[in-house]
């Protein structure tokens, strides 16, 4: 990206911040994208509607020309939504200073939800009369949204695509933890999408937060010159403010995918998708993820059912689950699946034993907004080619990165680069000995990890010497502290069933 572009998008956050202080900024980020996505619309079917007049209407007669541009199928054919008077931003903007800005805001959402109830409908978020910002303050966020300009070298899409995803980063990093339970860095999400190599077909994330894996799918395609619409997008979201996002970020990029609400543990709404990409970034370690809900017979479930108090192992076999026959699967998990024992370790032995593990890369710290410690990216397929039969290519890339502040580090794209070359090498049948790399990268047999113990930490295998690419301490105490808390709560109830024994028996207890 050109400086030129950080620059004109760090002056638009800088300015719209000010008011952050008058509002939480989990509210906040909802009226300033908002704010972005019904400017979008309104520029793209500004546009439209240039193009139409200077094409489709140009044989017709003068007094036929704004008819033909008010046809709304003719928009609607073109992908690109009708946008109502009331609802437009020069409507908007004539009108930021009244005030009941606020009202005129929700009734421009209203309208263009009325015009386009199967795409629009509940995606725009309706709290500008209810935020606690006055009509002074929405005016500003108005007229500053009003001054992007568009350079001629630039697509109009791919500036509201970058000024929403700066956005996203940036109210993500002001809420932390919070934040980072919607949003994947995108040196992440580009790093998995390259790695597995997306083209066309069907793409699919169960815990699709705002959408970043399709937005780095939709950009690799542009960048190789595929037609974007030959990907097709379905992703899952339990949280209906994400799954707004979501719905707002693939729009702004003029495509649409097949996105819904619900909780993929139990409710598992495709069920008979089978995707040629499945990719994620679920919530590490979750415990309390209800277990006993599970059916018997939930095929998801092949290898065995993990245990309530560590999800990790149904998002693998999720994904698992939704792949094609010839597919292809790249997610971030917790280091601690990597060499869990009981259960985790045997449903894990299954897995590599049916050889569907054919990378795994080991991260630095401080890539993700809600954990500070290392984690794994993990690259599955069903059907392997002859050449990586029963074969694990492992990257070590811990100390590869570029720090941003203290608490935060990126992949930079030469590391991305280096590191899906040796991918592209494995896939395409390269002699070992070119891939592998002491200190960075091998390929190591299934024989070789069974006599690991089926640890899939990168370090046995690259020549690292063990260290913390064993389970973190963290996640070790997480563990401990839940068994220790059952044990008490057993040990609570079984004193009291001695003291009823002792009571019936007359004994002072």
């Amino acid at each position: 990206m050109k400086e030129k572009d950080i620059t004109f998008e760090d002056e638009l956050w800088k300015a719209a911040d000010k008011l952050r202080k008058k509002v939480e900024v989990h509210e906040y980020k909802y009226v300033v994208l908002g704010l972005i996505f019904l400017r979008y619309l309104s520029y793209a079917f500004e546009e439209k509607r240039k193009e139409i007049l200077n094409r489709e209407a140009k044989s017709y007669p003068e007094e036929f020309k704004m008819q033909v541009a008010e046809d709304r199928d003719i928009y609607l054919a073109n992908g690109t939504l009708y946008v109502p008077e009331k609802a437009s931003w020069d409507y908007i903007k004539r009108n930021a200073n009244q005030q009941n800005i606020g009202e005129i805001l929700d009734e421009a959402i209203g309208a263009l939800e009325d015009e386009h109830p199967k795409q629009l409908k509940d995606v725009i978020p309706k709290i500008y009369t209810k935020i606690n910002l006055d009509h002074y303050d929405l005016a500003y966020l108005i007229n500053l949204f009003s001054s992007i300009q568009f350079g001629l070298e630039h697509r109009g899409k791919d500036i509201f695509g970058r000024i929403y995803e700066y956005f996203l980063g940036k109210f993500t990093e002001a809420e932390g933890k919070k934040g980072g339970e919607f949003y994947t860095l995108r040196c992440l999400t580009k790093l998995i999408v390259e790695a597995i190599d997306v083209k066309g077909g069907r793409i699919f994330d169960p815990g699709c937060g705002s959408g970043g894996f399709f937005v780095s799918a939709l950009e690799k395609l542009e960048r190789e010159g595929i037609d974007t619409t030959s990907l097709a997008i379905y992703g899952q979201e339990s949280k209906d403010f994400v799954w707004k996002m979501c719905k707002m970020n693939l729009a702004i990029r003029g495509t649409e995918g097949d996105i819904r609400i619900g909780d993929s543990y139990h409710d598992d709404k495709f069920f008979d998708l089978r995707a040629d990409y499945v990719v994620s970034n679920p919530p590490f370690n979750d415990s309390g993820w209800d277990a006993k809900r599970v059916k018997p017979e939930d095929p998801r479930f092949k290898y065995g059912i993990p245990p309530e108090n560590n999800a990790n192992f149904v998002w693998i076999q999720h994904y698992i689950y939704h792949l094609a026959p010839d597919g292809k699967a790249g997610f971030v998990m917790a280091n601690g699946a990597l060499s869990a024992g009981g259960a985790e370790g045997a449903i894990r032995r299954k897995i590599i034993e049916d050889d569907l593990v054919y990378g795994i890369l080991a991260t630095p710290p401080k890539l993700f907004y809600t954990v500070s410690l290392p984690a794994s990216l993990w690259f599955l397929r069903k059907s392997k080619p002859e050449h990586m039969k029963r074969k694990v290519l492992f990257v070590y890339a811990k100390n590869m990165f570029k720090p941003l502040s203290r608490r935060q580090a990126i992949f930079t794209d030469e590391h991305i680069a280096k590191i899906v070359k040796k991918f592209r090498m494995f896939e395409s049948g390269e002699p070992e000995d070119r891939i592998n790399e002491l200190g960075f990268a091998k390929v190591a047999t299934i024989e070789e990890i069974a006599k690991n113990g089926y640890v899939l930490t990168p370090g046995r295998y690259v020549g690292i010497k063990l260290e913390e690419d064993e389970t973190p301490f963290e996640e070790k105490m997480k563990v401990y502290s839940e068994e220790l808390s059952k044990l008490f709560e057993e040990e609570k109830e079984l004193t009291g069933k001695v003291k009823e024994v002792f009571k019936a028996l007359g004994w002072d207890v």
